[in-house]
């Protein structure tokens, strides 16, 4: 471990290590963008890249009224509160989930006009 503008701790023990990931109110705005885009007919349909188990009532109300992809952006299990039944609702259902080459293998050229990729991309 180092301390700013100090040279390295040897003896340093970690006894903890934390990752918060929290998203104030993103699923709220998800919802409520979704809807109002169904409700005011700007959609035909709806794709909704997210694995929160929140957004489980918001899609539900979707599938009654139009079709609904969804597509899980991350490695673990798709949340089981999004899947629906393909023979329910207003339309047909689909279900991705994306993998580390989704998003390796589709990046801009490097370097994309005057911007290049920083160092270790």
């Amino acid at each position: 471990m180092v301390q700013q503008n100090q040279r390295p701790l040897d003896s340093a023990v970690f006894m903890a290590s934390v990752a918060s990931r929290e998203e104030k109110g993103s699923d709220v705005n998800v919802a409520t963008r979704m809807l109002l885009d169904i409700l005011t007919g700007a959609v035909d349909a709806v794709v909704v890249i997210s694995n929160d188990s929140d957004l489980r009532l918001p899609v539900a109300e979707v599938r009654k009224l139009v079709p609904v992809g969804t597509v899980n952006p991350s490695l673990n299990y798709p949340a089981g509160a999004l899947n629906g039944s393909p023979k329910s609702g207003a339309g047909g259902r689909w279900w991705a989930q994306l993998s580390a080459a989704d998003f390796t293998g589709r990046q801009l050229p490097d370097p994309a006009g005057k911007y290049a990729r920083p160092a270790g991309w």
